[in-house]
């Protein structure tokens, strides 16, 4: 087909025209805000080596990373003095940094975590352990059976293997001696997949059955606990199962005659609970209980078992809130099950073969209840299947072998007694295949994730936390934030927002779907804190807490760690720092917005003094069908104005508008935001008819007529018609009379 020049004409027009008209109708799309990221001015830290230090000593700590320079406080789980040296222009180098540890004598062993705060920011957190055995660092040239490290017994060795290499260590047993040799490594979120094995010094021989590989329970770490019956020299070899190695593969080799615990018994203790805890695990015969107090407000405690020659290495009991228990035996068959009231947790174990564990529970016609089974989450090797049966043993349903953790969902067909059955799934037994079961009826419930785990303002000043996202369970009210943590912080807001769908494989993370402002009062100290976000609903007249989980951040810190340390799944760090940069305030003018009618929105910096560079605005939080033509402040501008338009099809509301603010300082990167803005959408005003009033007709005035003299005009006289004359017939005359 040909088109001439004036029929592209004609195309371009119509095209235009329908561009027009829809533009006329509908709001352009606003360039969609990606996820909130760290501050860019925040420290990171690698891996800190040494890994650990010994309670009651001082330590060195080497710290490697980026914007390390103009430290402030090194956060720690446990008490602990740090200082930072300044010699050698300690702290003013971005990259590297020396702190001095000092360390009570009474700080619990087990896993921690550090973080560093500095002027600009806070770090990631990073894992630590404090252990009551002395350590050594591992030397450099230990690549070989005849080169092997001495290590003393009890003790530590802190380390990093390199690939396709192995390192040695010889230690000394005594006649007769137990130890436990265990690698922890995995567990502190090191790339290392350790093994060992060990050989007798003397003839440098592996022996057989002293090797260790994937412990069940210790997320792909390694234990092992043997007698040494003639006692004598030995040396351990240590490397990658996959013969890898680097920078991040660290490890802390720890040799010492103590018990050998995998899990608590029970697992789990209800918040402002006290419970006896004993342990299971391969080596744990004769070691006595502890009586472990949980905090109202705890998240975890770290229990060690105490033998002979000092503690094992502890294990997690997790705070629950509903009453915890421990199986009683014997409770293998339907007539011997163990009466439980619900809402409860069960600690159990499948301690011998074929072993089943039945519990008896009362239920209500139509009732809904709910059975779940932890394992993995607890660093159990066991893998449960459940099935729920009515008194005579039929069965009413089962979990889905499928699934971890095993989950049953069941509904009471009539009133009276269930029971619910747990057994292995494989048929495994032994000291170590325990689980955690909790059956409580079904409610609704909800889930809050956090988008970021570290944030800093001054005193005085404020910040903002990014909801990622929110999970909901039968529930479609509102849940409200607050902030938990030492009095100087605090702050809340309510989420509206429908559940988030789940993100496509592969799709980039999303924007926020909310905010909760984080003040920090006047007055509060310069430094680092620990916070968590409580999230509250009420539901079916009931409160309901939830702790705000940073379960993937996480689990990335430390190399894709599947089960991290619990108190670590909500924690979030926050510097309080010096005036920061600049700081951004908005202004809407009007304060009210009509539909269809751009407002002006203001937005103003306060810089510090010398900063003067240009800083970029991203909107975030935009309700459907509001644009923002946002533009940067300029260089050397404190202020800049633009258009916030809602469009006809807006929905009328007040809806907080978000703005943070980045820039270049000093060549680095730094990000502020703005305290949120409500702004009021409403509809435009309508306009009213005008009133057309009758008008008032005013007399007329009569003026009298002038009268004009008459012309006279000549008659014109028409020519007469003549008619023609009509002859009258003429009458005959009679004959005259004679």
């Amino acid at each position: 087909m040909r088109f001439s020049r004036r029929s592209f004409a004609l195309l371009f027009l119509m095209a235009a025209l329908a561009s027009l008209s829809i533009r006329e109708n509908t709001v352009l799309a606003q360039p969609k805000a990606g996820p909130v990221t760290v501050s860019p001015q925040a420290p990171t830290i690698s891996p800190a080596f040494p890994l650990g230090v010994q309670r009651g000593q001082t330590l060195e700590l080497n710290l490697t990373g980026s914007n390390l320079n103009d430290p402030t406080t090194l956060w720690t789980s446990f008490p602990a003095k740090a200082t930072f040296p300044t010699e050698m222009n300690n702290g003013k180098d971005a990259g590297k940094l020396k702190v001095k540890i000092e360390v009570a004598a009474d700080a619990p062993i087990g896993f921690h975590t550090i973080r560093l705060a500095t002027k600009n920011g806070i770090s990631n957190a990073r894992m630590f352990c404090v252990d009551e055995f002395p350590q050594i660092d591992e030397i450099a040239d230990n690549k070989t059976k005849e080169k092997a490290q001495p290590v003393p017994v009890p003790g530590v060795v802190v380390g990093r293997t390199d690939a396709e290499v192995s390192d040695f260590f010889k230690f000394t047993a005594k006649p007769g001696q137990r130890l436990t040799i265990e690698v922890i490594a995995r567990r502190l979120g090191s790339t290392l997949d350790p093994m060992i094995r060990l050989y007798d010094a003397k003839t440098m021989r592996e022996m057989a059955g002293f090797y260790s590989d994937d412990e069940p329970g210790l997320q792909s770490d390694c234990r092992l606990t043997r007698v040494f019956p003639s006692g004598g020299e030995y040396i351990v070899e240590l490397r990658d199962s996959r013969h890898l190695g680097g920078g991040e593969a660290f490890y802390r080799l720890r040799i010492a005659d103590v018990p050998s615990a995998m899990a608590a018994m029970p697992v789990a203790i209800q918040r402002g609970q006290k419970a006896s805890v004993n342990f299971a695990g391969k080596e744990v015969a004769g070691v006595a209980p502890v009586e472990v107090a949980m905090p109202a407000d705890g998240h975890s405690v770290q229990v060690a078992p105490k033998g002979p020659g000092g503690s094992g290495w502890p294990v997690p009991v997790v705070a629950s809130d509903i009453k915890e228990i421990v199986e009683v035996e014997p409770n293998n068959e339907i007539a011997k099950a163990q009466r439980i009231e619900l809402p409860v947790g069960i600690t159990g174990r499948f301690l011998d073969k074929l072993d089943l564990d039945c519990f008896v529970f009362a239920a209500k016609k139509g009732a809904k209840y709910t059975a779940v089974a932890e394992t993995y989450e607890i660093n159990s090797p066991a893998e449960v299947f459940l099935v729920v049966k009515d008194l005579k043993g039929a069965e009413l349903g089962r979990s889905n072998p499928a699934n971890t953790p095993a989950k049953l969902d069941f509904t009471a067909p009539a009133d009276g007694d269930f029971v619910i059955v747990a057994e292995h799934l494989n048929y495994a037994h032994g000291p170590v295949e325990v689980y955690h079961l909790t059956v409580e009826p079904t409610e609704p419930d909800f889930g809050v994730t956090l988008q970021v785990d570290r944030f800093e303002a001054a005193p005085g000043g404020a910040t903002l936390i990014p909801v990622g996202t929110i999970s909901r369970k039968d529930y479609a009210g509102p849940i409200e934030l607050s902030i938990q943590g030492p009095p100087g912080f605090e702050g809340t807001t309510t989420l509206t927002a429908p559940a988030t769908p789940p993100a496509a494989p592969g799709a980039p993370p999303a924007a926020p779907i909310g905010f909760l402002p984080l003040t920090v009062k006047p007055g509060t100290a310069i430094g680092a804190y620990e916070i968590r976000v409580l999230a509250k609903a009420t539901i079916n007249g009931k409160a309901v807490n939830r702790q705000a989980k940073v379960t993937e951040l996480a689990k990335a810190g430390l190399n894709g760690l599947a089960f991290p340390p619990h108190e670590m799944l909500t924690s979030v760090g926050v510097a309080v720092t010096p005036a920061p940069t600049f700081t951004l305030a908005m202004k809407l003018e009007p304060a009210n917005v009509a539909k269809g009618t751009p407002a002006n929105l203001t937005v103003t910096a306060k810089r510090a003094d010398g900063f003067t560079e240009e800083i970029a605005l991203t909107p975030y939080l935009l309700p459907a069908n509001v644009t923002l033509a946002a533009k940067p402040i300029p260089k050397g501008a404190n202020e800049v104005t633009f258009p916030l338009t809602a469009a006809p099809a807006t929905v009328a509301g007040t809806y907080p508008i978000i703005l943070r603010g980045t820039a270049k300082a000093a060549g680095k990167d730094v990000a502020f935001y703005a305290p949120p803005l409500s702004v009021v959408i409403v509809e435009p005003k309508k306009e009213e008819p005008k009133k057309v009033e009758p008008k008032k007709e005013e007399p007329k005035k009569v003026e009298p007529k002038k009268e004009e003299p008459k012309k006279v005009e000549p008659k014109k006289e028409e020519p007469k018609k003549v008619e023609p004359k009509k002859e009258e017939p003429k009458k005959k005359e009679e004959p005259k009379k004679q």
